[in-house]
């Protein structure tokens, strides 16, 4: 199926000003839901640097042992600073996902993700360059009924500056949501979560759960793509044929690491946030891998740079950038 997805994707923000996170089912459950749900088990796999569903995020499941496994890159190209100086990034993810029943109507599912980014900074001090990424997601799904859904779980996610201390870049939260059923064509629902910060207070977050099948081919839908806090957006997406989607997707991506030793603000902690706007197509060539390419913009990009004593040093915004990337994924 090809799906016309509204996500947007960012690299950090502060979280006074970060987009509402929300939470989405990406698997099937049963005929109850036979929307997104649907598409997910017809073996449609999110686009955009999405990564299969973390922490308790499957409020329509199959009810049967699943694996899912995708890798991505994607490219922002140069920007200028308000402030001058040009940056660029690139992104390489790859991540999975385990689902297993427990109990009629419960299943728990393990979920990880390594995410690497480069960034290239020009005519101004790169406040960092390369980054990793590492976390682990647990978490639940309890149907109660034909209509009533329960779901959490938590995370513990490693961001740091190539070259600094993975010990010193450990972030943990969990999550808590709920979900209705009102038809076979829409699912609402909602809930909040909590994560800790570098070199900052706790954040607290709500989650929006929405899954709304509008015609036969044409759907909505909120999702929280990369764990949970991190990034948030929606999709419309619809099917031209069953092999084959289109997709308008805005994601919201935030992101906070620990810098390395040795760099211009040792120990310190680097932010970043980007709101892209992407255009994406989807080829199914067998019923469990598919293929998504996509494109669009950055219509929103900030970086923050704090040293360790919590004090923030230097902020930017960068102006709006061409986006280009593709995933594969593959579900077992």
């Amino acid at each position: 199926m090809l799906s016309i997805v509204f996500s947007a994707l960012a690299l950090g923000a502060d979280p006074s000003v970060m987009a509402l996170p929300v939470l989405s089912f990406q698997d099937a459950a049963s005929d109850e839901i036979p929307s997104i749900a649907q598409q997910e088990a017809d073996g449609q796999t999110p686009p955009v640097d999405v990564a299969p569903a973390g922490i308790g995020q499957d409020p329509a499941m199959r009810f049967d042992t699943s694996l899912s496994f995708d890798a991505g890159y994607t490219w922002q190209f140069k920007s200028s600073l308000d402030e001058g100086g040009r940056l660029a990034h690139g992104r390489f993810h790859t991540d999975g996902k385990v689902t297993v029943p427990v109990a009629k109507g419960f299943s728990m599912s393990l979920g990880w993700r390594y995410q690497y980014d480069h960034w290239t900074f020009q005519d101004v001090v790169a406040p960092w360059n390369n980054i990793n990424t590492a976390q682990i997601n647990l978490g639940f799904n309890w149907r109660i009924d034909d209509n009533w859904m329960v779901l959490g779980g938590g995370q513990a996610m490693w961001a740091v500056e190539e070259g600094g201390d993975w010990n010193d870049g450990l972030i943990g939260g969990g999550v808590g949501a709920f979900a209705y059923t009102f038809s076979e064509n829409l699912t609402l629902g909602g809930g909040i979560g909590i994560r800790s910060q570098l070199e900052d207070d706790a954040l607290f977050y709500p989650i929006i759960i929405v899954d709304w099948q509008i015609t036969d081919r044409l759907s909505f839908d909120t999702r929280l793509t990369t764990g949970w806090a991190n990034q948030s957006g929606a999709e419309l997406v619809y099917e031209l044929t069953e092999d084959l989607d289109v997709g308008i997707a805005a994601v919201f991506d935030y992101e906070r690491f620990r810098l390395d030793d040795s760099g211009p603000l040792p120990n310190g902690v680097g932010t970043t946030e980007t709101l892209p706007l992407t255009f994406y197509f989807s080829w199914e060539p067998t019923e469990d891998v598919s293929l998504t390419f996509y494109a669009g913009a950055t219509v929103y990009g900030r970086i923050k740079a704090t040293n360790a004593a919590s004090q923030d040093v230097y902020a930017d915004n960068y102006k709006p950038a061409p986006v280009i990337g593709f995933q594969g994924a593959v579900r077992f």
